[in-house]
């Protein structure tokens, strides 16, 4: 049996004063090469859940950069899981990549925005692997 690492990528595009997505992207890792994400009925249940987990990250995130006044331009996340063979998680790294269009974070400002996105139903709902990092970069 093997284990089963996942990587995952979501690119999205904001407009106006109240961080509208305009537009978003998914991409999964495989075969040394980025490629199109397209969830369906037929889609593995895992990587379903895996991908639940990278959007609650970027609701959560997008929801508190605009409760901080943060106006967002564009934001990658990239959320690397790794699972053992029992399916067990046992690492999430996530990190976000944003370019703003407005505001200034400072560490109170993302240090809140790491605790909250830790909040998120998908977060809470699920055992808390060994290691589980956020990393937030505003640009």
């Amino acid at each position: 049996m093997s284990d089963h690492p996942f990587q995952l990528r979501a690119v999205f595009d904001y407009s106006g004063d109240d961080n509208n997505i305009d537009q978003i992207s998914a991409q999964i890792f495989s075969d040394s090469n980025w490629n199109s994400l397209e969830i369906s009925n037929s889609s593995p249940g895992f990587l379903i859940f895996v991908y639940s987990f990278l959007i609650c990250q970027h609701t959560y995130f997008h929801a508190n950069c605009g409760e901080r006044g943060l106006l967002l331009e564009a934001v990658v996340v990239e959320l690397s899981l790794h699972a053992d063979n029992d399916w067990k998680i046992q690492q999430v790294i996530v990190v976000i990549d944003a370019t703003l269009s407005g505001g200034n974070p400072d560490q109170a400002t993302i240090d809140y925005i790491k605790g909250r996105m830790r909040q998120c139903p998908v977060s809470v709902n699920m055992q808390e692997p060994p290691h589980y990092q956020i990393e937030l970069q505003f640009s």
